[in-house]
């Protein structure tokens, strides 16, 4: 039966959302707490959780325990407490509490509807990125109305519509990961293979999303690529696909190709828990990655490691650009397991590849006020929904179809249908 809640003022107000709330246009938008457009979409967020979808879920019982412990927590530092900074932390996380509740509660999305929302934020990012690699072609560095806000020296690496290139491969990533994912689950049949992704509907997707990857200038994009490599690594297949994608990464090694080189030093020194070396291979790349190999030779037995150091301890005291930072110097350990229930009761199935994403650093998560990582980690909500409800028929049904076919009866009978 056709289900009237995808037509929905939700449905058009989650899809505008998920559309601005993924993107940066630099002339009207900004990135940090000065975002007019993120602001606005946070507030309405929260009004319309209060007023439409105010209902217990999981994203709202450790929600309120991750803001009131992250309350908690600063509020035992009261030399460097900012109710700005903490404002803004209930705004994302009730933002997010309310995206969880539209899409799990309200059911406001079909796997149709959310599949052309990814293919379709992945081809305004491919025309936006076409058009300032053409602006770069031509020598122009700088150019804020196609969003080249700042000179990247890059070739024509851009940043397309996200805040800088190593975003851009974030974003991309995590929506072609949904996107085939998600195509994965409808059809039913089992992972694609590579040859399925670049045949077919998926063709023209797949390169796009290749050509953004490879051509952006950063690192972060070849990491990603490898990692998201790993897809086609099954059961079956492991046996030459693995020593395939290990002759490969001896290729990339060898190819003298900067950002490769970048990319797989610090993979490298990663698996090795060598901080030092990956800080050499890419200091940019091992800015993702030192604060989990800190993380791991924390002094345990303090208390602000518990229970943190207060409020912008880190970007005070320049820890991210030092390569001293941890996953928890503000908020302490204790917060960041309870982000962890977050990601992990809300938006990603532990065993999978969306989880590696998210610990090397290039997938989307709560635990910050980063509003990007929020706006992945809802991406990433999307693909554990229709993976729990993959044998709903409602939710799989392509409601334009039953549009046509609807329209069709009315036209032929003027009947009513339910």
């Amino acid at each position: 039966m056709y289900n009237s809640t995808y037509r929905s003022p939700l449905t058009t107000f989650t899809t505008i959302f998920i559309i601005l709330f993924s993107i940066y246009y630099t002339p009207i938008d900004t990135f940090g707490t000065n975002a007019p457009i993120k602001m606005t979409l946070m507030v309405l967020s929260a009004i319309i959780l209060f007023t439409r979808t105010f209902k217990a879920s999981k994203a709202l019982i450790i929600g309120s325990l991750y803001l009131f412990f992250q309350l908690l927590t600063a509020s035992f530092h009261s030399d460097s407490f900012r109710w700005s900074t903490y404002i803004y932390s209930v705004l994302l996380t009730l933002t997010y509490i309310c995206f969880y509740n539209l899409i799990f509660i309200e059911k406001i999305f079909t796997i149709d509807h959310f599949i052309k929302i990814c293919k379709w934020m992945m081809m305004i990012y491919f025309v936006v990125c076409i058009i300032q690699q053409i602006a770069l072609l031509a020598g122009i560095n700088v150019m804020v109305e196609i969003n080249l806000w700042k000179p990247l020296d890059r070739g024509i690496g851009c940043n397309s519509l996200a805040n800088e290139p190593s975003h851009f491969a974030r974003i991309m990533l995590v929506y072609y990961y949904a996107y085939i994912k998600c195509n994965e689950y409808k059809r039913d049949e089992g992972p694609f293979t590579l040859k399925e992704l670049f045949s077919g509907e998926h063709k023209w997707v797949t390169i796009r999303f290749v050509w953004m990857m490879i051509t952006m200038g950063s690192g972060t994009a070849f990491v990603c690529l490898i990692l998201l490599s790993l897809y086609f690594v099954r059961k079956h297949n492991w046996y030459y696909i693995l020593p395939t994608l290990i002759i490969l990464y001896g290729l990339i090694q060898a190819s003298g190709i900067e950002h490769l080189d970048r990319a797989t030093g610090v993979m490298n020194n990663a698996v090795q828990l060598d901080k030092e070396g990956a800080r050499e291979a890419d200091g940019s790349g091992a800015s993702r990655v030192s604060p989990f190999l800190n993380s791991l030779n924390a002094d345990f037995t303090k208390f602000e490691t518990w229970f943190g150091h207060g409020i912008d301890y880190s970007v005070n005291n320049r820890l991210f650009a030092k390569q001293k930072a941890t996953l928890f110097d503000d908020y302490g350990l204790i917060f960041y397991i309870l982000s962890m229930m977050l990601n992990f009761s809300c938006a990603y199935s532990f065993w999978s590849l969306g989880t590696v994403f998210m610990f090397a650093g290039i997938g989307g998560g709560c635990g910050s006020n980063i509003q990007y990582a929020w706006a992945l980690m809802m991406i990433m909500t999307c693909i554990r929904y229709f993976y729990e409800n993959r044998y709903n028929p409602e939710i799989y049904d392509d409601y334009e179809d039953e549009d046509c076919e609807i329209e069709e009866i009315e036209e032929n009978t003027q009947t009513t249908i339910e």
